[in-house]
């Protein structure tokens, strides 16, 4: 099945930072703490938690706000909600349509945005990272497909992995998150409080 979410990252002081508060302050007071599953992509589930430098939020439709454009003034009120943070970053992860999306935000302004939608890039806007360049001026290697057609695989310059072109959107996000955030989407079970 693999990755079905999008979300963002706050840095914050998250010592003080009331869970349900934060859910109903930005959701609604209809919100409910809930030990259900439910699916991120519908409005009513919100998953939220938070690390000692981080409060994560996912929920679809909340993720896509930070993908409309690079103003940030169209998420000023989330911004200033979360008292003008150094450092934000909004992300999506859909394997099974091959989207792929981040946006950083360093103190209220959109540097770097990339969004791919069914493996096609929609949005490239910005700087890249580090961990972008390191993958977009990899070493490329020809690998037969044994159909006698041929596949470009981009190495990793310092791991024994190798990827498509077509995972390069994904791979940079995963690597992305562990840059800035210190875990990828899979683990959020093991960094929420």
């Amino acid at each position: 099945m693999g990755a079905s979410n999008g979300g963002i990252a706050i840095k914050t002081d998250t010592s003080k930072v009331e869970l349900l508060n934060v859910v109903k302050d930005l959701f609604g007071n209809d919100f409910e703490k809930s030990d259900s599953y439910c699916d991120s992509r519908n409005n009513d589930c919100v998953y939220i938690g938070k690390t000692k430098e981080f409060l994560i939020i996912v929920n679809t439709d909340f993720a896509y706000k930070f993908f409309e454009n690079q103003n940030a003034e169209r998420i000023q009120n989330y911004l200033d909600y979360f008292l003008k943070p150094d450092f934000v970053f909004a992300f999506e992860e859909y394997d099974s349509g091959g989207t792929y999306s981040y946006s950083l935000i360093y103190n209220g302004i959109v540097t770097r945005q990339f969004r791919s939608i069914s493996y096609d890039t929609k949005i490239d806007f910005g700087n890249l990272e580090q961990a972008e360049l390191k993958w977009k001026n990899a070493e490329t290697i020809k690998d037969d497909s044994e159909d006698g057609e041929y596949e470009i695989l981009y190495k990793h310059p310092t791991r024994d992995f190798s990827c498509l072109k077509e995972q390069l959107p994904q791979v940079m996000l995963q690597e992305l998150m562990y840059e800035k955030l210190g875990f990828a989407s899979w683990e959020y079970g093991r960094v929420y409080d």
